[in-house]
């Protein structure tokens, strides 16, 4: 089952570049998962809170597009591993998902890559883009993440693992057991922190309790402004260059605008708190940037917004129409079956 994503492919993210040296066409591949992303979360939005049927699903209203397309563009598709949290939609687009596999897992349909439709909303996964599906549990990714990145080298493999997390969960025994890990061996893993808790508008980005931590665990870290696409592109090439090299971890605090009302704490933003947000939307900074360029000039814009609704419609129905798992497949890859001759 394939939908209609005809715009953007994983094979045009271009790794391991300057991003002076990103073709053209590729800056728009990008800017078009973001906008891809958005679209999603927009239509999954609407669902939620007008049909019966909707999927419940825990949605923010984007925010950071940016760093997740950057994040993908210095990885190399297939190759790399990524371990992602339920925020992550506009990464694992980038890193070849498309809207209908996105759809089936919302939808809990069988032909859902991540778990044939037995993981969460947005528990992502892929085999074929080495996207490794997770527990629901916060923090728990980092330790897989962790083994993931030890098991490369001893395989004599030149293999990254980037993994995502929230701030919430840099809290949590699991998140410092798994950077520890990482540090001691001296893995090639990426942390990257995804960070909007700012209790105020984006400012600059100075050292934190997270970079302190970083430093106390004697690996690499660095602070940036996950909204600037250029920003996030050199310092997570930087990393990648030095996980590949055998320098070490590196953990990559990105603070990101909050955009939607009301906060994972459940609590609600004011409203001069949102208004400064909105000024750095990271899908308009790259549209601005781009428009300046002349890399998107005319209506082209236009055409990418109405593209990627043509698209998600389309995945949604798909997705919709697609057979519900099997009852009797349930425990499929869950339990151990013990053969008859054992």
């Amino acid at each position: 089952m394939q939908s209609n994503a005809r715009c953007w492919q994983s094979d045009q993210i271009i790794p391991h570049i300057g991003v002076n040296a990103l073709e053209s066409h590729k800056l728009l591949a990008l800017y078009h998962t973001m906008v891809m992303a958005r679209a999603i979360e927009r239509r999954l939005w609407v669902m939620d809170r007008t049909t019966a049927a909707g999927p419940r699903v825990s949605l923010r209203a984007g925010g950071s597009e940016g760093v997740q397309v950057a994040a993908a563009a210095v990885l190399r598709p297939g190759i790399d591993w990524v371990v992602p949290y339920h925020r992550d939609l506009a990464l694992c687009l980038a890193m070849g998902m498309t809207p209908l596999d996105v759809m089936l897992g919302v939808l809990g349909r069988a032909a859902d890559p991540a778990s044939a439709g037995r993981q969460a909303p947005f528990g992502f996964g892929s085999r074929t883009a080495r996207l490794v599906t997770t527990s629901a549990l916060v923090g728990t990714q980092v330790v897989h993440a962790a083994g993931i990145a030890y098991a490369g080298p001893l395989r004599g493999l030149d293999e990254v693992t980037l993994v995502s997390i929230g701030e919430r969960g840099t809290d949590t025994g699991d998140w410092h057991e798994g950077l520890n890990f990482a540090a001691v061996h001296r893995l090639p893993l990426i942390c990257l922190v995804q960070d909007d808790s700012a209790s105020g508008p984006l400012g600059p980005l100075d050292p934190d309790r997270l970079l302190a931590r970083a430093r106390g665990y004697g690996m690499a870290g660095q602070g940036i402004d996950g909204s600037d696409f250029e920003d996030a592109f050199e310092v997570l090439r930087r990393a990648v260059d030095r996980a590949r090299s055998g320098d070490g971890p590196t953990l990559v605090h990105a603070r990101v605008p909050a955009l939607a009302s009301r906060t994972g704490r459940e609590s609600f933003l004011p409203k001069e708190r949102l208004e400064a947000a909105a000024r750095h939307d990271p899908i308009d900074v790259m549209r601005r940037r781009m428009v300046e360029a002349g890399l998107l000039g005319g209506d082209a814009d236009d055409l990418v917004q109405r593209d990627c609704i043509e698209v998600v419609e389309a995945a949604l129905e798909q997705a919709t129409e697609a057979p519900l798992p099997e009852a009797a497949r349930a425990l499929d890859n869950v339990l151990e079956e013990k053969r008859a001759d054992a």
